[in-house]
């Protein structure tokens, strides 16, 4: 796949959200935002701390 296909994919996104919670009560991750920063930072997701991950989630509030 080239990345102009890659590119025209992620335009479809523009919120950088990607992932489709299984739980609605579960956050999004905004995974364009998530990888760009890894890439400037030089670590993996996994490396990153619980405050750091957590300004790629997006999280809905609970209507009840």
């Amino acid at each position: 796949m080239s990345l102009k296909y890659i590119d025209e994919f992620d335009d479809g996104f523009p919120d950088g959200i990607f992932s489709i919670p299984r739980n609605p009560n579960q956050p999004r991750v905004k995974v364009r935002a998530l990888y760009q920063y890894c890439i400037e930072k030089g670590v993996t997701p996994q490396e990153l701390s619980e405050a750091e991950m957590e300004r790629f989630l997006v999280r809905k509030a609970i209507k009840c």
